[in-house]
């Protein structure tokens, strides 16, 4: 593995731990999941259906 797909990982995984933390903050707020679904599309650049996914996580 080479130095650039390595750092390629680790900021892909820092992306959704990022995504993860953002959707468990907003429930803890209760806020409901048709806005975080949004919220998560506006700030991530997410497809709806990629969205929901990390929901249903």
């Amino acid at each position: 593995m080479t130095l650039l797909m390595r750092n390629q990982e680790n900021v892909e995984k820092g992306r959704e731990q990022g995504i993860l933390g953002m959707i468990s903050a907003l429930r803890d707020l209760d806020i409901p999941d048709s806005m975080i679904l949004q919220k998560l599309q506006e700030k991530f650049l997410l497809t709806k259906e990629e969205a929901q996914e990390y929901l249903r996580c």
